[in-house]
């Protein structure tokens, strides 16, 4: 268990990494005296970093122990923040962006892969699901305090803080953390091979899409709290907080779910997620009932994603970790495609047509799910 909660601090920190920088942009574009569209791009690379190079790298250094790759790229992560604290001009912020994100996927891949093979098949889902609890509780805890810290002491204070966290969850790794037993040998060509299967591509396609219907609707939640429902600011950071106790729930429940029967777990995630944008239309001027469905909403949707890699670790072996890293760009891919599609239904159809949109992706996904043939593990 130590072990476990080790992985789920570094899936904190990368988490924190990721995600703090949209409360510190202002910051930053006003210390390097540069736009925030410009600042925005941080955003992008990292984006780019984690779904094209995080793949890659994971499948390269493939012929390495777990362990050492889950240490290398912990260093990474440490010193990606680290560049991040002290870079005076833009250009070096970026390629420590690209560092980080690189470092970041690399990390995740690597610790979900360590977590399924310490606990055994029976416990996959468990283990997942305290992985992603590290990174659901930086959105609840992470982004909240490293936005506070920077207003304190300056953004340049948040990566060092974050450089400083990886070095201990680096230094607890190496202690803490075993060498998790050896997959039989199989070449790389083989392990691309895997990859290719047609129904894990299906997979991977659902996967991003359901993504895309949450990050439709969640993107602009905060606009639609403020604006439609009518909530001041404060309630709004409020109730996020409180559906992002939910998720850290819901990811728990999911990964226990997803146990049990991985299949029935994703189909009912999948639906309830959808359930729930179906609903935010008719209950967005009442602060309570859309209070409820945003509960539910947060719970459903990191249920899914705990499902969702649980679905591909079934599927893909004996290629888990460069799966799980492909897994992780389709996720970013559906957060990247969704939040585009917000807003430009968001200009065309209002808050309605946003949470529509969203369902009706994730009504898709869940079509999709459904017509994909059993594993063979029958779950």
């Amino acid at each position: 268990m130590a072990a476990l909660i080790v992985l789920a601090l570094g899936a904190f920190v990368l988490g924190t990494s990721e995600l703090a920088i949209a409360g510190l942009l202002p910051a930053i574009s006003a210390d390097l005296e540069i736009s925030t569209g410009a600042a925005g791009t941080l955003v992008s690379v990292y984006a780019v970093a984690v779904a094209l190079l995080g793949p890659v790298l994971t499948a390269m250094t493939s012929h390495l122990s777990r362990r050492q790759v889950l240490v290398g790229a912990s260093v990474a992560l440490a010193v990606g923040n680290g560049v991040t604290a002290v870079a005076t001009h833009f250009p070096a912020l970026l390629v420590a962006g690209a560092l980080t994100g690189t470092a970041a996927a690399m990390y995740a891949a690597t610790a979900l892969t360590v977590a399924t093979t310490l606990t055994g098949p029976e416990r996959r889902g468990r283990a997942v699901a305290v992985v992603f609890a590290g990174i659901t509780v930086s959105a609840v805890v992470g982004v909240p305090a490293s936005t506070l810290l920077g207003d304190v002491f300056g953004w340049r204070a948040v990566y060092g803080a974050l450089s400083a966290l990886t070095v201990g969850v680096l230094t607890a790794a190496v202690r803490l953390v075993p060498e998790p037993p050896p997959e039989p040998a199989s070449s790389l060509s083989t392990r691309l091979k895997v990859l290719a299967k047609p129904r894990l591509l299906v997979t991977f396609s659902v996967n991003a899409l359901v993504t895309a219907g949450h990050y439709t609707a969640f993107t602009y939640l905060v606009t639609l709290l403020t604006q439609q429902t009518g909530l001041s600011t404060t309630t709004a950071s409020i109730l996020l907080l409180t559906s992002g106790v939910s998720g850290t729930v819901g990811t728990l429940v999911g990964g226990t779910a997803a146990d049990r029967h991985t299949r029935r777990a994703l189909v009912t995630s999948v639906a309830l997620l959808a359930t729930s944008l179906i609903v935010i239309p008719l209950v967005m001027t009442s602060p309570v009932l859309i209070w409820l469905v945003a509960l539910l909403w947060a719970a459903a949707f990191n249920a899914f994603s705990t499902t969702a890699q649980v679905n591909v670790s079934l599927q893909a072996h004996p290629a888990t970790d460069i799966a799980a890293a492909a897994n992780i760009s389709a996720f970013n891919a559906g957060i990247a495609g969704g939040s585009a599609a917000g807003g430009v239904v968001l200009h065309s159809a209002g808050f309605t047509g946003v949470a529509l949109t969203g369902a009706g992706l994730a009504g898709a996904g869940l079509i999709a799910a459904l017509l994909l043939p059993v594993v063979r593990t029958g779950r």
